[in-house]
């Protein structure tokens, strides 16, 4: 019985990780998610595909731990025998293994302060289902640290996110060939939407108007996001003393997911992940000159052509196509630009009047209205693009504090050496969060973060 649930755990935590980038869900729209007669996404209770395999991998995993405890209690072994290993496991499936909060006053002050930020929010449904859906992602973070314990599992993750990424990079390179939607996955995520569709994201390449594609995400950025995070852990599998040698399959998928999700990552236009993407490339590339052998069957001279010819065909994918005009043509008076600077001024007007407790989770949008004329022209309700004064605007200086004690912890956790997948995924996520909302205000991009901050602390056994 132990070990049916222990598969279905698996089962279901990888179908989490393959179904990531979806976004099928179904959405309601209580009176707190309206802003002055206004329908907001971002506060619309949604209950996705992932958020029902979450369900069920919780509850699988409840009642395995209640099945062992109830087994245990009713068998006896000999100290130090392999019954008695098994308790001394279990006893330890506890938040101490992993994030090292060694007493109840932590987890009992973190509790408060969330009931303290409902109690002062301006809209407390939206803060209780905030901190619903932070108690959701908290659970699979966690779960992914204890999950996870050898190279095997994690090449398992890096093919599963490779599938991923290839099928997103073929959509979205459909999608930008024909400057619209395929039509064909609406139940994966994917919008029907056009370059002309109002409130799209287009991209201005030398005064002409060009549609960055969505694959089956949200927005370009969100996709940007995934593939360049899901291709740093990808290469971090290829490389023989991270993760072993791989089968002729398993190389294949792998390089594919390079390619194909360089290209889609380069069509999504998206600056800061494109930068990111080529710092990974040049980390990876000098890490294999050293002690490098050449040998054509070498595997790391095959790592290092491919690293090579990815970083050329970028390169030549920026400098030969219109594409370099959204690198070149930089100017502060775009209005994109002009948007987030005017989001980032609310939000330090917000932090000024509640510096203690914030506004309260998901409360951001609600104070929006009030602080308008601190801005020019606020068209449509959006989080500020900064997860850190996003973070502070809502928790005050004490959930902020909480947050980097958090970080700061983490990054502790792995050693900070520059060819460590770990402080790459982390690196990249971190300066992400400078100039976007996503790993906050989104299902994919809160499921990702998440399940990369559960990987940077997982513990490998030997």
């Amino acid at each position: 019985m132990v070990q049916k649930l222990d598969k279905l755990q698996s089962l279901f935590f990888y179908l989490i990780i393959l179904f990531l980038p979806t976004q099928l869900g179904k959405h309601f729209w209580p009176n707190f998610s309206y802003i002055q007669g206004i329908r907001v996404d971002y506060l619309s209770p949604t209950l996705y595909l992932t958020d029902v395999l979450i369900a069920s991998l919780f509850t699988i995993y409840f009642f395995s731990i209640l099945n062992k405890r109830f087994s245990i209690s009713n068998f006896h072994s000999p100290a130090g025998g392999p019954i008695f290993n098994e308790i001394k496991k279990i006893k330890h499936l506890n938040f101490k293994n992993y994030f090292q909060i060694s007493n109840y006053k932590f987890k009992i002050s973190f509790a408060i302060l969330l009931l303290v930020t409902i109690y002062f929010s301006r809209n407390s449904p939206a803060g209780i289902y905030g901190c619903i859906k932070l108690i959701e992602f908290i659970f699979f973070g966690i779960y992914t640290a204890y999950k996870i314990k050898s190279l095997k599992e994690l090449k398992l993750i890096s093919l599963i996110l490779s599938f991923g990424v290839i099928f997103e990079s073929a959509l979205a390179i459909y999608q930008y060939l024909v400057q619209g939607s395929s039509n064909l996955f609406y139940f994966l995520g994917e919008r029907t939407f056009v370059s002309a569709t109002p409130g799209i994201a287009n991209a201005s390449l030398n005064g002409e108007l060009i549609l960055r594609p969505y694959a089956t995400f949200s927005h370009p950025n969100v996709l940007a996001g995934y593939l360049t995070i899901a291709m740093a852990i990808v290469i971090s599998n290829l490389n023989p003393p991270t993760g072993g040698q791989s089968s002729k399959l398993d190389k294949i998928i792998m390089y594919a997911t390079l390619i194909f999700g360089s290209i889609a990552l380069f069509l999504t236009m998206s600056r800061v992940a494109i930068i990111l993407w080529f710092g990974v490339l040049i980390i990876y590339f000098f890490s294999y000159l050293q002690n490098f052998k050449f040998k054509i069957s070498n595997l790391k001279f095959q790592i290092g052509t491919l690293v090579v010819l990815v970083f050329i065909c970028s390169i030549g994918i920026i400098l030969l196509s219109p594409i370099h005009y959204r690198f070149t043509n930089l100017s502060f008076s775009d209005e994109s630009f002009i948007l987030r600077k005017d989001l980032i001024d609310v939000s330090f007007q917000i932090i000024k009047n509640n510096f203690l407790f914030g506004v309260g989770l998901n409360n951001f949008l609600y104070q929006l209205p009030y602080f308008q004329k601190y801005i020019y022209a606020l068209f449509y309700l959006q989080p500020v693009h900064n997860i850190y004064l996003l973070i502070f605007a809502q928790t005050g200086i004490i959930g902020f504090g909480f947050f980097l004690w958090f970080m700061i912890k983490t990054i502790k956790n792995f050693k900070l050496q520059i060819s460590n997948f770990k402080f790459q995924v982390m690196i990249i996520v971190l300066f992400l969060g400078f100039f976007d909302h996503y790993f906050l205000t989104i299902q994919q991009g809160q499921l990702l973060l998440s399940f990369i901050l559960g990987l940077v602390w997982i513990k490998m056994v030997k």
